[in-house]
């Protein structure tokens, strides 16, 4: 009886996290999944991050240009989905893609490509990381490619961010 109680309770452990696991697989394309934003999110700007709750998983944020929904200028409450992402952790100016959540709360889309601007390359969905190196690479060689990486990832954004300013004039 008891094998049996533990292996239930195994299986349901199993079960509920796999529920709870989210798959942030999307398409190896990134104009694709910019299309995806644009069409699912009522909110599109870029925003200062001014305070971080980390426990709350909620932020505040300062509208600094907007492309769609947001008002310039204007204070929002914000929330992220801390397993998914993408998460707020630092203050600063961001590329924000959201819908409303209640009252005057931004939800930031989850699997989407909210991100920072002095941090771009932390979500992968929108740049791609490099090719593994060889495990006998040289320390200068993974620098090399960390920081070619990392200025994919700002070009990445700074055309986003054109192409938002042309698809919303």
């Amino acid at each position: 009886m008891r094998t049996r109680i533990l292996t239930a309770f195994f299986l349901f452990c199993l079960i509920s996290n796999q529920s709870i696991a989210c798959d942030c697989r999307d398409s190896k394309d990134l104009k694709e999944i910019q299309n995806r934003e644009f069409t699912n999110s009522k909110y599109i700007f870029i925003g200062e991050i001014s305070k971080i709750d980390t426990k709350k998983h909620t932020f505040e944020v300062k509208v600094i240009e907007s492309f769609k929904g947001a008002k310039n200028g204007k204070v929002y409450r914000g929330v992220y989905d801390k397993l998914c992402g993408p998460i707020i952790d630092e203050v600063g100016t961001w590329l924000i893609y959201g819908t409303l959540s209640s009252g005057n709360t931004i939800k930031v889309n989850v699997c989407g490509l909210t991100r920072s601007f002095k941090n771009p390359e932390h979500i992968i969905s929108a740049t791609k990381p490099p090719k593994p190196l060889p495990s006998n690479a040289s320390k200068s060689q993974i620098e090399k490619e960390s920081i070619a990486w990392k200025e994919r990832a700002k070009a990445d954004l700074a055309k986003e961010i054109a192409d938002l300013r042309k698809r919303c004039k």
